[in-house]
């Protein structure tokens, strides 16, 4: 959810545009173009929304996550994809991370019958240069997923700076929010090993 400073910029940014604009390229624009955000790529941490926009920085589910809180404020319909990349892997210590990739697409307004069939109205927001994923497959993930990978993320971070109990509580809410997520039962039982409950592992 945004807050009230996120809110402020939408009053200040965005709705000034909407005069000669439709709500998801001025929202577009307003984040990551007129460069009043300046955000910068950052795949250290994954952060909520509020310190997204804090921050002014984060990897590419954080960015997702906070543009779908904007979309959602200003009514927007909001789809969520997984893009299939190249495997990615980056290491901490002995532990090894696979890393992937998301994007976000918005839609017309919620409700807006008169939208429904124009794909001029679609805005596929990514944050890796287009021709890193030109041609990639892609598919759809529902709200729970990308909760679920939030929480993973947290996990895995508690994980590398050996916050086991921290750890675990994330990777069991990413599991409570998406039971088919695999990825977090793999968390879990790493967590698990690093714990000494091998059984469990």
């Amino acid at each position: 959810k945004v807050n009230p400073v996120m809110r402020q910029f939408i009053a200040t940014y965005i709705t000034p545009d909407l005069k000669h604009k439709s709500m998801q390229q001025a929202l577009f624009d307003a984040l990551y173009h007129k460069g009043q955000l300046r955000l910068t790529y950052d795949a250290s941490v994954t952060r909520d929304a509020a310190d997204t926009f804090a921050a002014r920085a984060g990897n590419c589910l954080s960015l997702v996550i906070m543009t779908a809180a904007f979309a959602k404020e200003m009514d927007l319909t909001v789809q969520y994809q997984n893009i299939v990349v190249d495997q990615n892997w980056s290491r901490s210590g002995e532990l090894y991370f696979s890393n992937g990739h998301v994007n976000i697409v918005l839609g017309k307004k919620r409700f807006d019958s008169r939208q429904s069939y124009d794909k001029s109205y679609w805005l596929t927001i990514d944050f890796l240069p287009p021709e890193d994923t030109a041609g990639q497959k892609s598919f759809e993930l529902e709200e729970k997923t990308i909760v679920a990978m939030y929480m993973n993320n947290r996990a895995a971070e508690a994980l590398a700076r050996n916050e086991l109990d921290q750890a675990y509580w994330w990777a069991r809410e990413a599991i409570a929010s998406d039971a088919n997520f695999a990825t977090a039962y793999n968390t879990l039982g790493v967590i698990y090993y690093r714990s000494n409950h091998i059984d469990a592992a």
